[in-house]
């Protein structure tokens, strides 16, 4: 009796959107797949964080290719699915501005600031939730994106 009860639970939790059919990095990781199938987006680099500012998480990953590093940015919604994934490649120790010089590399998020040493920056406003993140290989310098 208690089985079916707890099933019964379950089952209108899934109706109602309750619980969602898959963690959003698998899903992220299906979709980014979609669009790319030469790069192995790696699991383990997944971050889930508002980064559009919409108030919505997202989900962040890198990805590697032969002479290549990918970073896949998957939207978040506010239905069960995920928005169209956006993709980036970055060279490999090509020694250009495009490039990072090792793998593998990671992603770190943090609040977005609106000011520096100077104070206030121009445009800009804070959005509660909201981070930025950097690509950073620990080599040479990281890519940031706000």
């Amino acid at each position: 009796m208690k089985r079916l009860a707890l099933s019964g639970v379950f089952v209108f939790l899934l109706a109602q959107g309750g619980l969602a059919a898959e963690p959003q990095p698998v899903a992220a990781i299906k979709a980014l797949q979609a669009t790319n199938q030469k790069v192995n987006w790696d699991a383990k680099t997944a971050v889930v964080d508002d980064v559009t500012c919409d108030g919505i998480p997202d989900t962040v990953i890198v990805g590697y290719e032969q002479d290549a590093i990918w970073l896949g940015v998957v939207p978040g919604t506010k239905s069960d699915k995920l928005g169209k994934p956006t993709t980036t490649r970055f060279f490999l120790g090509k020694q250009t501005q495009d490039s990072l010089c090792a793998a593998p590399v990671r992603i770190e998020v943090y609040p977005i600031e609106c000011e520096d040493e100077n104070g206030s920056l121009p445009g800009c406003k804070a959005v509660k939730g909201c981070s930025a993140f950097s690509l950073i290989d620990d080599s040479c310098d990281s890519f940031h994106f706000y």
